[in-house]
């Protein structure tokens, strides 16, 4: 468990990233605030610590710096760019987590075919996997770019889950974005998942 003091070091230079390489900072602010309210509210399903919980924050706000590079592929540029960075205060191996979390915020699901996910310890590819599944939903839900969601509650039955997401208007960009991305979650956990607006 790290204190404070270097919590905030770690994400000064996160922070540093996003600004610098991402062109539209505020939406990975807004998918990064959504996807810790899908961690919170989903912990007794995954069951994750602290330490995953830093990491899906920073896989979020720096998930979209690859569209420095351009549109194409930019979710593999931010892999790429994000494992060539140095980040004070967090390991190589937190660093590859992070890559790979914000490589697989959209496209195709981890495969054992891809050559960084592959090189990760099964424990390390089921944290990257369900944490990447909570970003896509996240991201989903703010497929406009525009805030429209400001929270989501999740209520957790025996047999699916049902996400409702208090809304500013018009919010039909958001759920086609929220259908569109919640595969991996339903996959990964093997329960439906579904959005009311509220």
């Amino acid at each position: 468990m790290i204190d404070i003091e270097e919590r905030n070091k770690r994400f000064t230079w996160i922070n540093i990233l996003l600004h610098q390489y991402d062109p539209e900072p505020s939406h990975a602010k807004q998918v990064a605030k959504l996807a810790l309210q899908f961690f919170d509210e989903l912990k007794s399903l995954h069951k994750l610590d602290s330490t995953a919980h830093d990491l899906l924050y920073a896989s979020a706000l720096l998930h979209d710096i690859g569209w420095c590079n351009g549109e194409t592929k930019h979710h593999k540029n931010s892999m790429k760019l994000i494992l060539s960075q140095k980040l004070p205060g967090w390991s190589d191996d937190e660093k590859a987590l992070i890559a790979n979390i914000a490589r697989y915020h959209r496209k195709t699901m981890p495969k054992m075919s891809h050559k960084r996910f592959a090189r990760l310890a099964l424990h390390q590819q089921a944290l990257v996997s369900q944490l990447a599944s909570l970003l896509r939903l996240a991201d989903g839900l703010d497929r406009s770019h525009e805030s429209v969601v400001d929270s989501v509650r999740c209520v957790i039955h025996r047999n699916k889950i049902t996400v409702w997401a208090q809304t500013k208007g018009d919010a039909s960009t958001e759920q086609y974005g929220f259908e569109k991305k919640k595969a991996m979650f339903e996959q990964y956990f093997s329960t439906p998942i579904q959005l009311l607006l509220t």
